[in-house]
């Protein structure tokens, strides 16, 4: 609810009038700071003189009902009123009093009065509007903020009120429209953000709603409003893979840190993520992975012959073919996302393309590679045992492992890998090394290496290039 006032002309032939306008600017100025005690010594200073003055009537009024005393605030303003009886701001300030004290058809009735002084009186119809849906009548209160979003509609918060009447009638596709208005006004208005997801949610339209709210979590980072919004979500989506990953990469404790991103989490990424992948990862974040890791590639394995069966695990929109296939006799790629493959069978090169979980697809294709190269793909993983493990089983005896993870440059955890706020994984060397050796892997060559730009920050990472022994370790 808001107490307002606005400027009435009026005649003032007293000799004193600048006198008496020196005191209502200086109660005024005193009122707008928080000190009453002031402003009412300068409200009744106009009053003396001017005993009818309705201005210095309808402000100590209002001044009167923000100390408490609703009594006497409600006759100075029916006195400002009775001076002026088109002073709309007056009646939507009677409103509000008589809204407080209950009397609450008395206070519609005045809100109604103080729209017909001034049809685009805002406060007038919002607060009107609130005092109806408080009363249940929904489509009088409907109609209260359907006109104050007519006089204001770069208001966020009447839009996002006029989505809540809208809600409670069924009106669904209207409400989400009002919703959709109040964030092109405010993007930042929670509420309005939590009511949208909600409204998605409800009319089965979850996707939109994982939009909705991700996009604005994401921008947000570690705000607390960023924190309510995805308990928010969960509480809608209790399961959504989505949210769970950004909770613990934002808001996780170290030892809620899970093993890896889920595979709908991947999917739904980078599905979304697909269109625009090359693009953003190229001129926006300057991204060196497939060069780097074929860099060292070449400078290890030695130079291309075109006989290696060779794996692009975790092969995107298809960026590293180019790169790997001199060296394939084969080349086949694997990616969670359908719509990265239908990328990567656009640029063309492999001889293979499949829709797969890494883990399980290596596993289940035991000494099938002779390179096995996974480029910006396991920093969707956290515990790397199970997947170094499927890698060594995939691999043929002398076969090579080749990959790039972002380097763990804080103070090492305890568990060798870390979640990042970007919801990708970093590592320590320590925790490589350990877990290579583990399943029967001798590093070849470690590297560090600019992988990408991040916040306009370089991203340094490991270039590892790992070589299968002849016997695996049990």
């Amino acid at each position: 609810m808001h107490s307002h006032g606005e400027k009435i002309a009026i005649p003032v032939n007293d000799p004193r009038s600048t006198v008496v306008a020196g005191w209502f600017d200086q109660a005024l100025m005193r009122h707008r700071t928080g000190d009453l005690v002031q402003a009412q010594v300068f409200y009744q200073r106009v009053l003396d003189v001017q005993p009818e003055h309705p201005e210095a009537l309808n402000f100590l009024g209002i001044l009167m009902q923000q100390r408490g005393q609703s009594v006497q605030a409600e006759q100075l303003i029916r006195r400002a009123i009775r001076a002026v009886p088109s002073y709309a701001a007056a009646y939507t300030n009677l409103g509000n009093i008589l809204m407080v004290r209950r009397r609450y058809e008395d206070a519609i009735a005045a809100y109604r009065q103080a729209t017909l002084c001034k049809m685009d009186e805002i406060d007038a119809w919002v607060n009107m509007g609130a005092v109806l849906r408080g009363l249940g009548r929904l489509p009088e209160a409907l109609e209260a903020y359907r006109q104050a979003s007519k006089s204001n509609p770069t208001n966020a918060e009447i839009h996002h009120r006029l989505g809540l009447v809208l809600a409670e009638l069924e009106q669904l596709a209207e409400a989400i429209t009002a919703q959709e208005a109040a964030l092109r006004c405010d993007a930042g208005h929670e509420e309005a953000i939590k009511q949208l997801g909600s409204l998605l949610h409800r009319v089965g339209r979850d996707e939109d709603a994982r939009v909705a709210l991700g996009n604005t979590v994401f921008q947000l980072g570690e705000d607390p409003m960023a924190l309510r919004l995805l308990q928010y979500w969960l509480q809608l989506m209790p399961d959504d893979p989505i949210a769970q990953h950004r909770l613990a990469a934002w808001f996780g404790q170290e030892e809620e840190t899970p093993a890896r991103a889920s595979d709908a989490y991947v999917t739904y990424l980078f599905d979304r993520y697909a269109e625009g992948f090359d693009r953003h990862l190229r001129q926006e974040l300057s991204y060196q992975a497939p060069e780097v890791i074929a860099n060292q590639i070449a400078e290890i394995v030695g130079a291309p012959a075109a006989d290696l069966d060779v794996l692009d695990a975790g092969c995107g929109t298809g960026l590293c073919a180019p790169l790997l296939r001199p060296y394939a006799r084969r080349l086949v790629g694997v990616d969670l996302s359908p719509r990265m493959l239908d990328k990567a069978r656009e640029r063309g090169g492999y001889d293979e393309l499949l829709t797969a979980e890494l883990t399980a697809y290596l596993e289940t294709h035991s000494q099938s590679y002779d390179l096995i190269v996974l480029a910006d793909t396991l920093v969707y993983f956290g515990a790397l045992e199970a997947v170094f493990a499927a890698a060594a089983t995939s691999l043929r005896a002398g076969g090579w492992l080749a990959f790039t993870v972002e380097a763990a440059t804080k103070e090492s955890p305890p568990s060798g890998f870390r979640i990042n706020q970007s919801g990708r994984y970093c590592h320590t060397a320590e925790y490589l090394q350990q877990t290579l050796t583990q399943v029967g892997m001798e590093i070849r060559s470690m590297t560090t290496a600019t992988l990408r730009q991040e916040c306009d920050q370089p991203m340094t990472g490991y270039v590892i290039l790992a070589r299968r022994s002849i016997i695996l370790a049990s």
